[in-house]
């Protein structure tokens, strides 16, 4: 085993993962499937939800953790919901040690062929960096076919909340947004963002970093420009005892702080190249 930042090849929980590692015992846990961060453990916590009926085998998309949600948001087309690449494995390209961080990347490539409702030829580039209490992951897309394709898309972060009557995210207070569990009515943030009832809410996005407190301190939560809403989602106790790989109170352990691209989709020339990240950062 290496030194310390270190990337380790393995198999957890039977999917073919890449764990990363740093002298401060942080660590993130990547799997193939997906490109999908499944763990992220910074100063003793974990810091992300895995869902305890998350359907592990590479049959179906895995509920928790960071799902890449890509060349589709939810429903919102004609691809199946939230896209092609959750749903796939992805090619692990290999890690890079920078000073006091290690990052890793993964690729996944559609070719014309590969979806009636999508036939463009794309390839998606997912990087992970692991710094000290902090976690990056940035999604890059190339047009690699012959015609211009669009899309949408986003980071769908499950954070782990250890205190659901504590629990809450500020920074959008006063910001407009869409109300999607009410039939995407317009509101305004009144406070912060609570748990107790469904939240499914589309703001656009905040430009200072928002904070979720809880227990174990606070999440810093930042995303770039170029993905322009935050989506911020809770089943609430009615719509998580539905669903299937989800337990009866498991709306009482996450929060999902999405870097999202909902409204406007991005076009893509052939050859033209987009990027976007989403940042955590515990303080």
């Amino acid at each position: 085993m290496s030194e310390f930042p270190r990337a380790e090849r393995m198999v957890w929980r039977g999917l073919a993962c890449t764990r990363l590692g740093l002298p401060n015992g942080d660590s993130a846990v990547v799997s193939d499937f997906g490109a999908q961060v499944l763990s992220w453990e910074a100063q003793g916590q974990e810091r992300l939800f895995l869902s305890p009926r998350a359907v592990l085998d590479g049959s179906a998309p895995i509920r928790g953790g960071i799902p890449v949600c890509f060349p589709q948001f939810n429903q919102r087309g004609p691809l199946p919901k939230h896209g092609l690449v959750r749903r796939t494995p992805w090619h692990y390209l290999g890690a890079e040690v920078q000073e006091g961080s290690i990052s890793a990347s993964w690729c996944w490539d559609a070719e014309p062929s590969l979806h009636a409702d999508f036939p463009h030829g794309l390839r998606a580039v997912l990087q992970v960096q692991l710094t000290p209490a902090g976690l990056r992951v940035q999604l890059q897309a190339t047009n690699t076919g012959s015609t211009a394709l669009a899309f949408t898309g986003a980071l769908h972060s499950y954070l782990a909340v250890h205190d659901a009557e504590t629990a809450r995210l500020q920074g959008l207070e006063g910001q407009a947004f869409w109300d999607a569990a009410r039939g995407f009515v317009p509101a305004v943030q009144d406070g912060s963002v609570v748990l107790g009832e469904e939240v499914d809410r589309v703001y656009a996005r905040s430009r200072a970093a928002l904070q979720l407190h809880g227990r174990h301190g606070v999440l810093d939560i930042a995303q770039d420009g170029a993905w322009p809403e935050t989506v911020v989602w809770n089943p609430g106790p009615a719509l998580c005892a539905q669903l299937g790989d989800m337990a009866a109170d498991s709306w009482r352990q996450m929060l999902c702080v999405e870097a999202a691209l909902v409204n406007q989709p991005q076009a893509l020339a052939p050859g033209a190249s987009w990027q976007a990240s989403q940042h955590f950062q515990v303080r």
